[in-house]
This record gives C-alpha cells, structure tokens and sequence, in this order.
C-alpha cells in the first residue's frame, strides 16, 4: 500500500470515529472495509448458522466482473476487503483471481472459511496470490463436538487440510495470518476444550498457526436470540447503536448491499451495485435513514433482523463498538501489518476481561 493511501486511510479511521460519536447520518469520508460475498451456497449446515434455519430465495456466486467494478471503484479509498458472508467462498471457482484483482488493488484480503474443501492446489494458490489472513472456523476440538456442530464436515478429513495449508504455508514463507477459531456452545463445550486443548494444539506444533482463538457464539440478531440448542453471548445493558454503518459496505453475491454480515437473506438491502456507484450508496437516503433510526433505537422498523444483536448491546473495549472495532483492527492491520491484529486482540482481553474472545496463543 503506497504512502499516500495509508494516510488517507488513517484519516478515515479517525474520521468514522468522530462521525458516529458524534451521530453524523451524512458521512464526509468514504469505508475503509468491505465485505465482499463470493457466493451464498454452503456446503455445511451448522448448528449456529442462519442458513440451518432458512433458505435463500435464490443462490449464486459474484461474476467477476461485478467484482471487479467493486474493486477498482473502492481501490483509491478501502484499506481491506474480506471475502465472506453467508457462503462458504472456497466453493466460487473466481475466488484465487479475486484474491489477485484486489491485491494488484493494492488492499488487503481476509477470508473466513470452514476449510473442507481446502485442497493442496487451492492453498498454495491462495497462499501464491498473497492473501493477507485467513480464519479457519474449526468449531471443536475432538469428532464428537465438531461433527455435532459442523454439521455435514468430517473432522479429520478437515483438520489435514488445515494442517496441509500451514505446511505449505511454511514451505512458501508466506505471511499470509493464519487463524484457528472455536466457537464454544455451552458448558458441555467448554468442559470438552479443557479437556481437549492441549493435545488438540500439539498437532501444530512446528506450523505457523499464528492464533488459536476461543470465542462464544453470537445470536445472529434475532436469528438464535431464543434458542435452547446452545448459549450464546448474552447481551449487555448499555446500547451502542451499529457502527458498522459508519465504517464499512457489505455486497451480497447479486450486487445487494446490506448493513451489516448477518443479514445473510437480504432483508434490509441499502442499495444496488453498480445501479449506484459506491460513493452514492454511502450517503444515499436509505443509508441516511438507517443511521438515523440506529441512533434513535428505532432501527426494528427499517430491520427486524437487528432485534436481540448482541453487537448492539456489547460493551464497548477502548471506547469502540464491536463493529467499528473490528474495522479499525483489520484497517490498522492493513496499514502496519498483520502482527497488530493479534496485539490488539490480546489489548482487548486485557481491557475487557467479558470479551468473549479468549486468545490461546499467538
């Protein structure tokens, strides 16, 4: 990222700050994040994912050329893109020149995915490509607890192609950050990674797994805000309206944008791209609207889907939101390298010692 543009994205950073604390709903900065969805089709139906509840009304994956319009229209403002949202993205067969195009963009790419089919060939391309990070959601550490809970994933078969990634990762010296996160479901879960942890962690000794991290599963807004099948996070009592609004755009697969990563089915959709460029999606009335029924609480009306969010009610870890937070940690990371994201988690901890991310090593 050249000098010029790591400025210009510290400034934003500073700026969507000050905009949301001060409760701006007419933004004069442009996002420094993105979060870019390669398809909607999962292969997995997991027992805290939306889509084991739902079904999309249509399934796709992003033509590329959308894509590329998103990059080259956000490449002179966005630090990061991160290639996830309700899909599982190994499945885009356009996902490696993804990674390329938004490189030779000069930003930084992050993807979550749940690693089953991360073949030898696709992790060296991915690797070779120079993705920046990459979170391998692998809830559980034995069989039993991981199969309960990825639903439709073989544990073992899994796990080598993680373990094949950091070996080829290490062959490669490549910098890609590399991420092992649990979710953990309740007390059962939580006795079964005690018991299990450490012998779980000796399988990477000598690969370069940067973190393993242990976090406890969100509600998805209203999605699992009453479910019995496991617990999680409770919400808090100080309310922080969404401050994602304030710093990042999520495009569904079609070109959609929505407000946020757990709107997987679309239902509050903030504008079309290219229908409208990015910059005028950023300030159009319906984003306006939103970021002000936000900052009056009045946000049900425009979405339902924000009912219970527990990103709402999280308290706030050196004075940030749960969404702004994130962003500022990805963008800094972007602009300082990737070593920060693991200081910055393990800051967090240290200040808030409820936040629901446990960081095991790094």
């Amino acid at each position: 990222m050249k000098l010029s543009k790591k400025i210009r994205v510290l400034k934003n950073i500073v700026s969507s700050i000050a905009a949301y604390r001060r409760g701006k709903i007419v933004l004069p900065y442009l996002p420094t994040a993105l979060w870019i969805e390669p398809t909607n089709i999962c292969n997995l139906r997991c027992l805290m994912c939306p889509n084991s509840l739902k079904r999309q009304k249509k399934y796709g994956y992003m033509k590329i050329n959308l894509y590329r319009k998103i990059i080259n229209e956000a490449k002179d403002f966005a630090s990061h893109i991160v290639l996830c949202i309700s899909g599982e993205p190994l499945l885009s067969p356009s996902l490696c020149e993804m990674v390329t195009l938004a490189k030779k963009a000069g930003l930084s790419v992050y993807l979550s995915t749940n690693a089953t089919i991360l073949s030898p060939a696709l992790s060296k391309k991915l690797l070779s490509a120079g993705l920046d990070w990459i979170n391998f959601s692998f809830d559980g550490c034995d069989k039993k607890t991981y199969e309960n809970i990825r639903r439709g994933a073989d544990f073992d078969k899994t796990l080598q192609n993680i373990i094949g990634f950091l070996k080829i990762k290490k062959a490669l010296g490549a910098k890609t950050r590399t991420e092992l996160q649990i979710l953990v479901m309740d007390e059962k879960g939580r006795r079964s990674l005690k018991s299990n942890l450490s012998s779980f962690k000796k399988r990477f000794l000598g690969l370069p797994l940067d973190c393993l991290q242990v976090r406890t599963p969100s509600t998805w807004g209203k999605f699992f805000l009453k479910t019995k099948m496991f617990s999680p996070k409770k919400p808090g009592r100080r309310f922080s309206p969404c401050s994602y609004l304030w710093g990042s755009l999520h495009f569904l697969f079609d070109g959609r944008v929505v407000a946020c990563t757990s709107d997987f089915f679309g239902e509050n959709v903030l504008g079309k791209f290219p229908e409208k460029s990015l910059v005028e999606i950023w300030n159009d009335k319906p984003m306006q609207n939103f970021r002000r029924a936000m900052l009056r609480k009045k946000y049900l009306r425009f979405n339902k889907n924000c009912e219970g969010c527990d990103s709402l009610w999280e308290k706030p870890i050196l004075g940030l939101p749960a969404g702004l937070r994130g962003i500022c940690a990805s963008s800094f990371s972007s602009v300082f390298g990737q070593g920060f994201m693991g200081i910055f988690k393990r800051a967090a901890k240290l200040f808030n010692r409820d936040f629901s991310m446990e960081v095991v090593g790094d």
